[in-house]
């Protein structure tokens, strides 16, 4: 069996994991870069190359498309649904949820899922006026934000306003402001936490919580955070499962923050990283399951 991993970088964690899985059970793992993918588009002909050989003899594909090779990444995306090719993401799917606002947008009218207050601002003219919505601090964020990076904390209206202003001049693009979130009792000043829950398929592989250190309100694990194992209640499993069934996304880490009034969702990430979750759960392989479901959806 031929399967394929695309990535833009072979020296990625995971990208180096699900290879590894692959060699272990006799899979001929390809390598696919997202920078040397050609689709082709023909009246006779649909196929994709790296190189000059073609990928039609691939059964399967895991997607490890970063927020940086989004627009490419769908293009392929698209190009091996065309080509009956199965894959572990749809493209429908990561379009949806690489823009944090249209994913909110998909979620906002299901029952049980708590969504922070947050608005989309298209220019910062109205930004007094905008800003009558909020309690300060607020965070401040660009929908395609990953790893932390591209997320402010913003603790007054001057701060925000300057913020704001500099995303738009540097980056010409929507600016997502959101409230900030109060945590349970469990948070204290120096202890800001939140849940990340990794799922393959329909099954919820596990959870931990992750601890921002001292002084960073970031829980991102790119961003120091620690992180141990955590349970996830029956209700808050069925929460989960709602979401990734409304936004159709096969692997996916959902991002949870406890409150007094209950979970809210942060985020659905649809190409988690998964080191940080081996060390809170090392007898958890993730890339074993990913592999397992890619052939069991190959199979079906």
């Amino acid at each position: 069996m031929n399967l394929g991993v695309l990535s833009k970088n072979r020296e990625y964690f995971p990208t180096t994991q699900l290879l590894a899985e692959m060699d272990q059970r006799d899979i001929n793992g390809v390598f696919l870069s997202t920078r040397f993918i050609s689709p082709l588009i023909d009246s006779s002909d649909i196929d994709a190359f790296l190189g000059n050989q073609t990928l039609k003899a691939l059964a399967g594909i895991i997607p490890r498309i970063g927020r940086s090779q989004t627009d490419i990444g769908l293009i392929i995306l698209q190009q091996f649904e065309l080509m009956n090719i199965p894959t572990t993401i749809s493209s429908k799917a990561l379009f949806l949820v690489r823009d944090k606002f249209r994913c909110y947008q998909a979620l906002s009218d299901i029952p049980g899922i708590l969504l922070p207050k947050t608005m989309l601002i298209n220019n910062s003219y109205m930004f007094d006026k905008l800003m009558t919505s909020f309690k300060f601090p607020i965070v401040i964020k660009l929908p395609n934000a990953t790893q932390g990076a591209g997320t402010i904390l913003a603790p007054s209206r001057h701060g925000a306003k300057e913020i704001i202003d500099a995303l738009f001049l540097r980056y010409d693009t929507p600016v997502m402001v959101q409230e900030y979130l109060r945590g349970s009792s469990q948070d204290t000043p120096d202890q800001i936490e939140d849940i990340r829950v990794l799922v393959v398929g329909n099954t919820i592989l596990g959870s931990m919580r992750r601890i921002a250190p001292k002084g960073e309100w970031r829980t991102n694990y790119a961003q120091g955070a620690t992180c141990i194992p955590h349970k996830l209640s029956e209700e808050d499993q069925e929460l989960v499962l709602r979401i990734i069934e409304r936004v159709k996304i096969e692997v996916a880490g959902i991002d949870l923050y406890p409150t007094h009034k209950g979970l809210y969702l942060l985020e659905v990430n649809a190409c988690p990283g998964w080191k940080a979750f081996e060390i809170a759960h090392p007898k958890i392989r993730v890339a074993k399951s990913i592999v397992d479901y890619i052939i069991t959806k190959i199979r079906q």
